[in-house]
């Protein structure tokens, strides 16, 4: 089990060693690090990540805002007791550490769902517990929404085209029993 995992498939949820992290300050601390964990993979520019949650505040306050977010977001995870850091904090980028010890559900969501055999998409189908975020919204911050909404598509319909290729996949199998409780599922999702 990894240390931090984060769960952003339905709503946010994040847990440390297996306990509910509830200690965020808000939430735009929460989606800082939905952010960073859904886009995993690369830094990310500090000036852009102010300008995604303080779109309204001009650049020095955006920084000072973004640097305060990352000491709560750093002390929620016990990143600075971690023996290898869960974020990769420079002067210039933050990034989901690929070295950490974190799961993403995101993650291992987009691997299972691109492959073809029934067990993978099965596990796939199981980790969409509902719309990407689910209930997380900063309406003050057009760009992070326009994300989030463009995030929410793209998973959704990674979603039923794994449930349409298992669908056809116990189809082939004869597998009636399984491919009812698809066709279920296909219409709550």
């Amino acid at each position: 089990m990894a240390r931090l995992s984060v769960s952003l498939l339905g709503p946010f949820r994040a847990t440390l060693d297996g306990q509910l992290i509830a200690s965020f300050e808000s939430d735009k601390v929460r989606a800082l690090l939905a952010y960073l964990a859904a886009e995993a993979g690369r830094g990310h520019p500090r000036e852009k990540l102010a300008g995604l949650l303080w779109p309204e505040r001009p650049e020095p306050a955006a920084r000072s805002n973004l640097t305060h977010a990352l000491a709560v977001l750093r002390q929620a995870i016990g990143d600075r007791d971690a023996g290898v850091p869960t974020l990769l904090v420079s002067r210039e980028t933050i990034q989901l550490s690929p070295d950490g010890d974190a799961h993403v559900d995101v993650s291992e969501f987009l691997d299972l769902s691109g492959r073809s055999d029934l067990p993978c998409l099965e596990q796939a189908v199981a980790l969409y517990r509902g719309r990407f975020l689910e209930g997380l919204s900063l309406p003050d911050c057009s760009e992070f929404e326009e994300w989030l909404l463009l995030e929410q598509e793209h998973l959704h319909r990674r979603a039923m085209e794994a449930l349409a290729r298992l669908a056809a996949g116990y189809e082939v199998q004869g597998d009636l029993e399984r491919l009812q409780s698809i066709k279920a599922i296909k219409s709550e999702v």
